[in-house]
């Protein structure tokens, strides 16, 4: 007969609501925050926190890639 191993722990992939993960966010990122207290006061990792800041984050603003020239034509006065 085969071995059968039950796991009667704890559901290990939770939810969080998008005002969950910001209420997470403004304590781990506030004046008196720190992420690594934060994640063991919510039992997650701080890499999940870090992660949520660079998704609510807004995009980074860059020029273009490459550079682009505009035709000049140049008129002599009259």
């Amino acid at each position: 007969m085969a071995k059968v191993e039950i796991l009667t722990g704890a559901e290990r992939q939770r939810r969080w609501s998008a005002e969950q993960k910001l209420s997470i966010l403004q304590e781990a990122f506030g004046p008196d925050g720190s992420v690594s207290v934060v994640a063991r006061r919510h039992d997650i990792l701080p890499q999940q926190i870090y992660a949520w800041r660079k998704k609510f984050s807004p995009p980074k603003l860059g020029g273009p890639k490459s550079a682009s020239f505009i035709p000049v034509s140049v008129i002599a006065p009259e």
